[in-house]
């Protein structure tokens, strides 16, 4: 079994209840959602599903453990205003 270490920079955040969005160093990292059947689905920052977890902790540890790629690359976007 792996070990998942979260990153340094990642925060967590409960928009409503049963659903958190996570991101580091600014960047949208993912989002959890809790099933009916009390479970959680965690999700990176382009919807893939990464799995299903029995608790809330597990689900935020390992999506918190996925690397976030550079910016500009793999779909994040950096939006700089040039004047």
């Amino acid at each position: 079994m792996s070990e998942h270490h979260p990153s340094p920079g990642t925060v967590w955040a409960r928009v409503e209840d049963g659903f958190h969005v996570g991101s580091r160093d600014g960047n949208f990292l993912g989002y959890i959602e809790r099933r009916r059947d009390g479970r959680y689905d965690a999700f990176d920052m382009r919807s893939a599903v990464i799995g299903t977890f029995a608790d809330l902790v597990s689900a935020m540890r390992t999506l918190s453990s996925v690397p976030t790629p550079a910016p500009g690359t793999n779909g994040i976007l950096t939006i700089r205003e040039n004047r």
